[in-house]
């Protein structure tokens, strides 16, 4: 016998919205959640110009709240004034969530290169925030090199491998991820997978050089997924041989999420590294074994034509002040 709550229920369903109880796995909540973000088309880099424009325009109201991803001793060396200090690795902790500010303000997250600080913007706007990363770091800020700490600046790390022009078919389809954090909704399931992400120490991308070497290393078995999400019509340009095309605004969808190995290293190519290497951290936090490519095409090969309408590093470099804690 059906129970006036029970079919309150069916008939919730029946209707296509399934109530709190009966919601969705966790894996498929946060990946419907990017699949609206990356459709959406929002931009989620600032050009340093533009960032500089915004704090410099005598109107405080709309200044973004600016947060470091960096080390800390890093941060203390230099770093953009009026900016906080979270660093990767306890981003996610709750001593460091509560210092998010209000979801009606701007965060400009920012790294080193323009690397690091993407995958907590990704996240954050998962959340509810409207956040974005600063387009390459402190590298584009400030020509000052204490502002790097470890990072090196490009285009000391430009390299120019082949690429290939023949599609890579893929016929095979893969079981998703599980994601069980038991929280009770997606930001907490978010930050709970996101602070695993960030306690395991691992890298969030890989230099061109890496990549090359594990493709070439005569051992097959350690070759890395490649995932090319530039535009289809770039990808047919030249891409890394035997990378397959998911454009970014589609790779959140089922069909295509199906199509990433489980437990196999993926690496992800996008332009100019500004991008990817967000996918990459939100497939970590799905549960691939993903890093992002550092400098996108533009690190892997001297080829213009290979990243669209991006800018390469350095025509666009500033020297905008840093402030130092020491």
């Amino acid at each position: 016998m059906r129970t006036p709550k029970l079919r309150a229920v069916l008939l919730t369903i029946a209707l296509g919205s399934v109530p709190p109880a009966f919601a969705a796995d966790e894996a498929t909540m946060i990946a419907d959640a990017a699949d609206r973000l990356a459709a959406s088309g929002k931009s989620l880099v600032i050009a340093n110009d533009k960032l500089h424009a915004l704090l410099n325009d005598a109107d405080p109201a709309n200044d973004p709240v600016l947060i470091s991803v960096c080390a800390p001793d890093d941060y203390a060396k230099a770093h953009l004034k009026g900016s906080i200090n979270i660093p990767r690795g306890a981003f996610w902790k709750p001593v460091n969530v509560a210092k998010l500010p209000a979801k009606d303000k701007l965060v400009v997250t920012y790294c080193y290169t323009g690397t690091g600080a993407i995958g907590p913007a990704v996240v954050l706007n998962l959340m509810g925030y409207n956040a974005m990363q600063l387009e390459w770091g402190t590298m584009g800020w400030s020509k000052n090199d204490a502002a790097l700490g470890p990072a090196t600046r490009f285009p000391e790390s430009q390299q120019d491998y082949p690429v290939d022009t023949v599609p890579t078919a893929t016929a095979v389809t893969y079981a998703r991820p599980l994601v069980a954090t038991g929280k009770a909704n997606l930001a907490e399931v978010l930050i709970a997978r996101g602070d695993a992400v960030e306690m395991a120490d691992r890298a969030v991308s890989m230099t061109a050089e890496q990549v090359q070497a594990a493709l070439t290393d005569s051992n097959p078995a350690n070759d890395p997924f490649i995932v090319d999400t530039r535009l289809p019509a770039d990808y047919a340009k030249g891409h890394i041989k035997g990378a397959v095309s998911i454009p970014a605004a589609t790779l959140y969808q089922a069909g295509n999420l199906a199509k990433l190995p489980l437990g196999r290293r993926i690496v992800t190519v996008d332009y100019n590294g500004q991008t990817a290497i967000g996918a990459s951290y939100l497939l970590s936090i799905l549960g691939y074994n993903a890093r992002g490519l550092q400098f996108g095409m533009m690190g892997w090969s001297k080829d213009d034509k290979l990243i669209g309408a991006a800018r390469r590093f350095p025509a666009d470099q500033r020297d905008y002040p840093i402030a130092a804690l020491r």
